[in-house]
């Protein structure tokens, strides 16, 4: 405590950053629990002048004040980080009584799954678990990177249970490999479920021909999977579990293109199991791969969904490789490092426009796609969409810069100062030679990060005030009524929001206790289904519609 304490006292940048978080984190343990029915349960979210809990509007008419604990775990991270940077255990042990409540009341008797996730959650008005109908009422996790290592310090039988139950449910078929991102809360568990035989059921001699599934293989409902097997594997000694993770993350590298080595969405496509319709609006996966729909007329044999590079990539940019490389940090292997740096060198050498700092939309195969108007309706957009090259946001820097921490690849130094450069923040001609920006005006939090981390690799002063400046900018822009949110006229406030963590990851690094706190993975949790939305019912993401909503002039 002692040792804290000093360090924080002769920064008082830091100290006013720590203030900024510890009111943040005080609101919302006035403001997030219920007061009909008190619990450690927290609200996802609230409005920061009612303080009224985020409510999902059903379109039976019923209201539900959502507490979802996968989009809860970047506030567990945060807690954890303020007791580990202030010595005060009072955070930690918040975090405590609300993660035991949750894993002592919200888990399926049959299956062992969590109630969370994209599409369940708890009512705190009712104390009930909630779901949506449009979605089955599935498992799903996607990016959520729950932080399964504390949650085992507090249940360990109940967190190992729900890695092999998450796996379970989430594989229909062993042998194919055929799974997909909602899971099914009524199988029953298999202790054994990390011995089943593998084989590789991609074959890139075959390239673009990929196997069919029922189950959509997305990068990023696969991420989890292989995330809650390494952690398993590290929690119990089971080589299995690993072998398992490792075997999944290699469909995504086979399925890779094999001249360009640019990275797949998926290792499948889905299997059509109904007449496609004439409406291409129409655009469920049981009508096979959306890619073919849209664009196989034009683009013949390459038009399928696992090599599609011009929608949202996040996933596979960003989201994938924290998560591999926070595997790798803790369980080394040569061979899946060198997966994960060869899938963003190609990826970057085919897709990066240093001179307009931008990414272009492309196939995997290298064919670029900017200006392509669309023929036809279809997943990817509307008829008419025009493709363009969406910019490199700050963010993209956090996985290069972890990658070359863990591997000092000279490939990736040189595109890190590259981008450093385009970014107008730092000119690097080698890891001791940085000359940084003066003045910056980006606020990212992963970019806050990424610029810690590699201050942190280099020894560098210049970059730690470099970081030090996009952290006073975070504040500055986020930090409203004595809680961070995504500007002063947003109306709700989001326990996942990442500047709190991002300011503590700096904070942690300047006092040497880095390696203590929580990795910085993810965006966050979310959900998604059926949404009455001014008089009519539609699929929304909250994080689209509920957390961008504006307080009323």
């Amino acid at each position: 405590m002692a040792v804290a304490t000093k360090a924080l006292s002769s920064d008082g940048m830091i100290l006013d950053w720590l203030s900024a978080i510890r009111s943040h984190v005080e609101q919302i343990q006035k403001h997030g629990h219920s007061t009909s029915n008190p619990t450690p349960l927290l609200a996802d979210g609230f409005d920061v002048i009612s303080f009224e809990p985020v409510t999902w509007q059903f379109s039976d008419g019923h209201q539900a004040a959502v507490s979802n604990f996968a989009s809860q775990q970047n506030w567990l991270r945060t807690l954890i980080a303020l007791s580990v940077v202030t010595g005060d255990e009072t955070y930690r042990q918040q975090a405590d009584e609300h993660s035991q409540y949750f894993m002592s009341n919200y888990v399926h008797p049959k299956s062992g799954l969590f109630f969370w996730g994209g599409h369940r959650f708890v009512n705190l008005n009712t104390l009930q678990a909630e779901g949506f109908e449009s979605k089955a009422l599935m498992h799903e996790l996607k990016h959520h990177l729950p932080l399964y290592d504390y949650l085992a310090q507090i249940d360990r039988q109940t967190t190992l249970n729900f890695i092999q139950s998450f796996w379970h449910a989430h594989v229909e078929d062993w042998q194919s490999l055929d799974l997909g991102r909602h899971g099914d809360y009524e199988k029953m568990p298999d202790p054994d479920v990390f011995k089943h035989l593998r084989n590789d059921v991609v074959d890139p001699s075959r390239w673009p021909e990929l196997p069919e599934t029922k189950g959509l293989t997305f990068v990023n409902a696969g991420t989890d999977l292989i995330f809650a097997a390494f952690t398993f594997a590290r929690l119990t000694g089971d080589k299995n579990a690993a072998a398992w993770g490792k075997h999944l993350y290699r469909q995504y590298v086979l399925a890779r293109n094999p001249d360009t080595g640019m990275p797949a969405y998926q290792f499948s496509s889905p299997l059509q199991r109904q007449p496609i319709p004439a409406d291409d609006r129409q655009t469920e996966s049981w009508y096979g791969d959306r890619a073919k729909r849209q664009f196989g007329p034009e683009f013949g044999e390459v038009a399928r969904e696992a090599n599609v590079l011009f929608r949202d990539m996040r996933p596979l940019l960003i989201d994938n490789p924290l998560a591999m490389l926070e595997i790798l940090r803790q369980q080394p292997d040569e061979e899946m490092m060198d997966w994960v740096v060869s899938g963003l060198k190609s990826y970057y050498q085919s897709a990066y426009d240093v001179e307009s700092n931008t990414l272009r939309p492309m196939w995997n195969d290298g064919q670029d796609m900017t200006g392509y108007r669309l023929l036809r309706d279809g997943y990817y957009g509307a008829k008419d969409t025009v493709l363009n090259a969406f910019p490199l946001e700050p963010d993209y820097l956090l996985p290069l810069v972890r990658a070359w921490n863990l591997t000092k690849d000279p490939d990736l130094l040189t595109l890190l100062s590259v981008m450093l450069k385009r970014f107008d923040l730092a000119y690097i001609t080698c890891a001791e030679d940085i000359v940084s920006a003066d003045t910056t005006d980006l606020a990212s939090p992963q970019l806050l990060v990424a610029l810690t981390e590699l201050a942190e690799s280099c020894d560098s002063d210049a970059l730690f005030t470099l970081a030090a400046k996009v952290g006073n900018n975070l504040v500055r822009r986020h930090f409203h009524r004595g809680l961070f949110v995504e500007s002063a006229q947003h109306r709700y406030v989001r326990l996942d929001d990442l500047v709190p963590l991002a300011l503590l990851t700096y904070i942690g690094a300047r006092q040497q206790q880095g390696k203590l706190l929580p990795t910085l993975l993810t965006k966050g949790g979310y959900l998604h289904g059926d949404f009455q939305y001014y008089q009519q019912r539609k699929t929304i993401f909250d994080v689209e519609v509920i957390y961008t909503s504006l307080l009323p002039n």
